[in-house]
């Protein structure tokens, strides 16, 4: 009986979980696909305590000019004043507008909703997988478990391969939007080796490299001097101090320049690529039952 309770309760707060997650994305999906598309322009930012986000003016098909802020606050914003940025509205309420922007969207708070109804199913199943008589009221997890075969060992390696191939194919998709918009609105300058340091350096994607780094001195548009690193250390690195170097760098991000080569440019998406491939590969082998039984 204490089982059946128990079930009834996960299923009840499953459910509840699932209709708040809907309910987070619901405006947000509703206009990126059925909204109007129009093109504003940033003319301003609106403060929250030391936090901004862009106020956006853009003109309806019925010819009202619309002025609206952004979802998300941040201490550092992505655009500048007189940047056009994309925007979808509702037919009705055309103050009900969407940035099409990723960091617009609300990720952050359907992404911790759908991740605790994750956790929850995994600790269910793992609590079947111990002992069956902790099965679901409607037996949906059974039928799972019963149709992916899954076991004690099955189901961690079906687990890891459930993170890392979304991981993977979406930190592709993302890097390669970023070279593709550094090849196509990237700012080409000189910038010259004027040192190198030794010890440690943060690469772009996150990750602590140890070596000696050359690093490079440039001067954006307006005459700022920045000065940034090559993420290749020496001795893959053939750099000497006084050699000149082609920078790149976004208009809105002029200190994230970095050295225009096919490997600081395309070297992590086509890495992150073959990882999503090769995952997915090993996923099909797993779920087939010729890896890993």
């Amino acid at each position: 009986m204490t089982t059946n309770y128990v079930g009834w309760i996960l299923s009840v707060l499953l459910l509840l979980l699932l209709i708040a997650f809907g309910l987070i994305l619901q405006n947000s999906v509703r206009l990126f696909i059925s909204g109007k598309r129009a093109d504003g322009i940033v003319v301003g930012m609106d403060k929250k305590a030391n936090l901004q986000s862009p106020i956006v003016e853009f003109v309806t098909s019925e010819g009202e000019h619309i002025r609206i802020h952004g979802h998300a606050y941040s201490a550092k914003v992505s655009v500048v004043m007189g940047e056009e940025i994309h925007v979808a509205y509702s037919r009705s309420d055309p103050r009900n507008a969407q940035f099409l922007m990723l960091a617009e969207f609300p990720f952050g708070p359907a992404g911790f909703v759908l991740g605790f109804i994750v956790f929850i199913l995994l600790i269910w199943i793992s609590c079947i997988l111990w002992d069956p008589a902790f099965d679901d009221p409607f037996h949906l997890l059974s039928t799972l478990i019963s149709h992916f075969r899954l076991n004690p060992f099955r189901f961690p390696i079906l687990f890891i391969l459930s993170v890392v191939i979304p991981a993977c194919g979406l930190g592709t998709y993302l890097w390669s939007l970023h070279a593709l918009e550094l090849k196509s609105k990237g700012i080409r300058v000189i910038g010259q080796v004027i040192d190198f340091q030794k010890d440690h350096s943060h690469v772009r994607n996150g990750v602590t490299v140890h070596g000696v780094f050359p690093m490079i001195a440039y001067e954006d548009v307006s005459g700022e001097s920045h000065t940034i690193h090559r993420s290749l250390a020496k001795p893959l690195s053939r750099l000497k101090i006084g050699d000149t170097v082609e920078v790149i760098y976004l208009p809105n991000h002029t200190n994230e320049g970095i050295v225009n080569t096919w490997d600081e440019i395309w070297l992590l998406p086509l890495f992150l690529g073959f990882m999503t491939i090769a995952f997915l590969f090993a996923l099909r082998l797993v779920l087939k039952g010729t890896l890993w039984f």
